[in-house]
């Protein structure tokens, strides 16, 4: 898009113009086709060879002379003229606190969600043996009286055949079940509740073949809600330019394409010390 239009905004709003002409609704969010796993797998794939990846976690950070250095949990240490910390804000607010206090405390108070997501997998099959398709429907929001605590959103609930485990026509409806304290609850209590609020809602009786449930406590930055919305711009203009550096979704921007710019705006602040 971006070489054939000559940016990818130009390509995108004539890839919605044509859309519209076509009378087909174009997808608010997009993916990568195998899913955003080949993202990770290119940066890997990329960096083979190149860099030294120590797969450990990082302790603290210590200044050390014009440098720094950071104690990992396998006891050992790394040295550094310069450190990118791209963790979530409030682990980078721990990492930081011997080093910066006041950028430890801007960290700190950047808010953060916990998310899960529960996906069930059906067999179509099971669908028409009660006189009716697989169900396609999407929801904004909670539904009124839905038991889950910060509602149910759902997505497309037809994933093509790869997406869904290879077994033809399968069907599978993925969902957001939040809120303050479920991310705590154990599958089997989400799972069949989830269960039960489909079929309340969408009025079927098919159990599912499969639930995933996945949890990620303290993980989504709310980075514009609250008194402490400017607290991630406050401290990545407070971390510019004495050889820490901040990368992420928790200071100027939550997308994908934000965290890319971050990451490369560090690797040239780097470059030019």
């Amino acid at each position: 898009m971006a070489n054939q239009y000559g940016s990818l905004t130009r390509g995108v709003l004539a890839a919605r113009a044509q859309s519209r002409r076509d009378r087909h609704t174009v997808p608010l969010f997009r993916t990568l086709k195998g899913g955003l796993g080949q993202l990770v797998d290119a940066v890997v794939r990329a960096i083979s060879g190149k860099v030294e990846v120590r797969r450990c976690r990082a302790q603290t950070i210590e200044r050390a002379g014009a440098g720094f250095r950071i104690k990992l949990d396998d006891g050992g240490w790394l040295e550094a003229d310069q450190v990118v910390v791209a963790c979530e804000a409030h682990s980078g607010s721990a990492l930081l606190a011997g080093v910066d206090g006041r950028l430890a405390e801007l960290l700190g108070t950047v808010p953060y969600s916990s998310s899960m997501t529960v996906a069930l997998g059906f067999d179509a099959a099971d669908f028409a043996a009660q006189g009716h398709p697989a169900p396609r429907f999407r929801f904004p929001g909670a539904q009124k009286g839905a038991p889950a605590a910060g509602g149910l959103h759902l997505g497309r609930s037809q994933i093509p055949v790869p997406r869904a485990g290879g077994q033809s026509g399968g069907a599978l409806l993925p969902g957001r079940h939040g809120g303050r304290g479920r991310t705590r609850e154990s599958d089997e209590v989400i799972g069949p509740e989830v269960t039960r609020e489909l079929q309340e809602i969408a009025g079927f009786t098919a159990r599912p073949r499969f639930t995933r449930i996945s949890r990620w406590p303290r993980s989504m930055a709310q980075v514009h809600r609250g008194p402490s919305a400017a607290a991630g711009g406050d401290a990545s203009a407070h971390s510019a330019g004495w050889g820490i550096h901040l990368a992420g979704n928790a200071y100027e921007g939550i997308g994908i394409p934000d965290c890319i710019r971050m990451g490369r705006q560090a690797a040239e602040r780097i470059l030019g010390a």
